[in-house]
């Protein structure tokens, strides 16, 4: 993984082990093992476990998180939904909290439907200490800027630096209906 310049791996390090995680998913086992791989594994400073979104958002609304790990499939409320309820800051959660969104049923639907409702990132189960490792290093080293427009409001959808494109049609500055806070509240 490259470091983002001005960003040592040290740094990047420091900052996880001063997150709160917020892992949501239905399956007990599976919220251990989540805790363990970022506890131990990882260096996160803490971490939270909810069975669902619907107790996930009471969780938020109390205790502020840094990043949420979200199930694609649970019910009531499933990690889609949950990153729709946060985007729209619902009880007063920070909208630009970040959101993995996973699944053990990834299609190429549901990817582009978590993206397109402001997920950061989606990740396909199983996975293993070393993707979050990476998606949370990403996190911090690279957030990608928020944006707000008429039908969307998360971050940055395009993983790609804008600034290498040099053809006639690139972009001059940025659109009006963009904001450029950074992705949540990661430290």
């Amino acid at each position: 993984m490259a470091d983002m310049p001005g960003m040592s791996r040290a740094l990047q390090n420091e900052r996880i082990s001063q997150m709160r995680v917020l892992v949501v998913d239905s399956f007990g086992q599976f919220r251990e093992l989540m805790r363990d791989i970022l506890l131990r594994g990882i260096g996160v400073g803490d971490v939270i476990e909810s069975r669902d979104g619907k107790e996930a958002i009471s969780i938020l609304r109390e205790t502020p998180c840094d990043v949420v790990f979200a199930d694609a499939s649970m019910e009531p409320i499933g990690g889609v939904e949950l990153t729709r309820q946060i985007r729209a800051g619902v009880d007063g959660i920070d909208p630009f909290l970040p959101v993995i969104v996973m699944s053990g049923h990834a299609n190429l639907g549901e990817i582009i439907e978590a993206r397109d409702t402001g997920a950061n990132d989606y990740i396909a189960k199983p996975l293993s200490a070393k993707i979050l490792d990476l998606r949370l290093h990403a996190l911090v080293a690279r957030p990608r800027p928020f944006i707000r427009s008429d039908n969307f409001f998360g971050p940055d959808r395009r993983r790609h630096a804008v600034d290498q494109f040099k053809g006639p049609n690139r972009r001059i500055g940025a659109p009006d209906n963009s904001d450029t806070e950074p992705s949540g509240s990661v430290l």
